[in-house]
């Protein structure tokens, strides 16, 4: 994880960031890939688990490391994010299980996405993996 992150990376209490939108296109325009050059930010929360914790964290693409940035760029690529649907969850939920709220915001397209941690699709799942990793990382620095 990049230096540049963790001075970038902001930490708020939950709270509601905005309607979402769905993106109307076709199944092939969504699962087109973030051009290389676009700016991208994501917002990342997570509630709930035994302890009940919140945390969020808004990343910005011109503050990672090349490296950070066309690996999380793959991860929402793989998760055809802007195809999934605004909300997944289990009919029945889960206690103690972590709540994921992400939205990401690229190439004039903007997507939120609400599931846990059993009703997230395998294809979402790396991508919750390393957003709640920068969380804990940018926690240890600050």
């Amino acid at each position: 994880m990049s230096l540049a992150l963790l001075w970038f990376c902001s930490f708020t209490l939950l709270q509601g960031c905005g309607t979402s939108a769905e993106h109307s296109g076709t199944q092939s325009e969504a699962r087109a890939s973030i051009p290389v050059k676009d700016t991208m930010r994501i917002h990342f929360e997570r509630s709930g688990g035994f302890a009940g914790l919140q945390l969020a964290v808004t990343i910005e693409s011109d503050t990672l490391s090349q490296e950070d940035l066309q690996q999380l760029r793959w991860l929402v690529d793989e998760a055809d994010f802007f195809a999934l649907p605004s909300e997944l969850r289990e009919q029945t939920p889960r206690a103690d299980q972590f709540v994921y709220k992400v939205t990401v915001e690229s190439a004039g397209r903007r997507h939120t996405v609400e599931t846990t941690d059993e009703a997230a699709p395998p294809t979402l799942q790396p991508l919750l993996d390393w957003l709640s990793r920068a969380v804990r990382t940018a926690r240890r620095r600050s």
